[in-house]
């Protein structure tokens, strides 16, 4: 019985070690505390400002044949913790007529009917300014430029882009660059002008609606956006074939309203 009972008593022992055992391993807790999730910033400034209604604008008065508006330039800032895509688009344009005097009236009348073309070189109802304003200049005044080199073409209606390597004045065209220069280094030209024809509008009319992407801007990073128009001595149309001599008078008192947008965005 003695040793029945020893052998009770070595049991229970030996089972409460091994249930004791169960509790025994070594253990280490650790926590990970303050997990935060935070989107991203896209917050685009033109020339240092976020309110549209601060933002420069610029207004040009009594143009007349051989002005130059020279360059405007704004300066476009991605302030956001993430790159995005920045664009400009032009609004609409809005020609006003202003009323008309004597020698308007004479020269709207005249017919311009080239290829398409509507049948007097006045507008029935509206302005015609933006028509004959050109945001560039031909293609042959920097063919062979040193330092500029046209990416893209179309004559049918009548622009180029081209890229400028060093900071040289292309004679009057629109475009992207740095915020250090005076000129794009990316040109747009719009160089043919005139009323509507083959399908297509001409001159600064040709741009409304139209939108023109820089490409990715990073965080922090800034680049200018350039505008400039031009207004010939002697006015000219272009109908998708050839220029024609018009009659100056067509755009006098004329006025022209548009508004760009600037646009940064979210890259897929």
């Amino acid at each position: 019985m003695k040793k029945i009972l020893i052998s009770l008593i070595t049991v229970a022992v030996v089972a409460g070690l091994v249930g004791g055992g169960a509790f025994a391993y070594f253990n280490d807790t650790e926590t990970s505390s303050g997990n935060t999730f935070t989107t991203a910033t896209l917050d685009l400034k033109v020339d240092g400002k976020d309110d549209g209604a601060t933002v420069a604008h610029y207004t040009l008065s009594n143009m007349e044949p051989c002005d130059d508006s020279g360059y405007y330039k704004w300066v476009l800032k991605n302030d956001g913790s993430i790159p995005g895509k920045l664009s400009a688009t032009f609004s609409a344009m809005t020609d006003n007529e202003n009323g008309v005097i004597e020698p308007e009236i004479a020269a709207e009348a005249e017919p311009y009917g080239y290829h398409g073309a509507r049948a007097t070189l006045g507008h029935p109802t509206d302005g015609e300014l933006s028509e004959f304003l050109k945001p560039g200049i031909e293609p042959s005044a920097v063919e062979g430029m040193p330092g500029v080199t046209i990416i893209e073409r179309n004559d049918t209606e009548g622009w180029f882009i081209a890229t400028v390597e060093d900071e040289i004045d292309t004679g009057g065209t629109c475009g992207w660059g740095p915020k250090g220069w005076s000129v794009p280094s990316t040109v747009i030209s719009q160089w043919a002008v005139g009323p509507y024809a083959y399908g297509n509008y001409y001159g600064l009319k040709s741009w409304g609606g139209k939108t023109f992407t820089y490409g990715t801007l990073a965080s922090g990073a800034e680049i200018a956006f350039f505008f400039r128009v031009q207004l010939a001595c002697n006015l000219q149309a272009w109908d998708g074939c050839g220029w024609h001599d018009i009659n100056d008078n067509v755009i006098q008192g004329d006025s022209v309203v548009f508004d760009i947008t600037f646009k940064l965005e979210q890259l897929p």
